[in-house]
């Protein structure tokens, strides 16, 4: 990661059987580098890239949160100095 870069992990909540399709549609976004799939509350973790916050912030509200199947997102955002 460059200085310039912001990074954000999201962790996704949504229904077992809609794991599959939801991956689907966050593998065509853009700024997304890497998709874990995990057990728990949360089903899904994303680590989404861009140039600055808000890139992060437009990947998340726009696309992220616009899949239907998703019913919650928690984003955590790394800080770099």
């Amino acid at each position: 990661m460059t200085r310039s870069s912001s990074v954000a992990f999201v962790l996704i909540k949504c229904k077992q059987e809609s794991v599959r399709y939801v991956v689907n549609q966050i593998e065509e976004m853009k700024s997304v580098k890497e998709i874990a799939l995990v057990d728990g509350q949360w089903k899904i973790i994303v680590k989404i890239e861009s140039g600055d916050l808000d890139g992060i912030r437009e990947a998340i509200r726009w696309k992220l949160r616009n899949i239907p199947e998703i019913e919650s997102t928690l984003t955590l955002v790394e800080h770099t100095k």
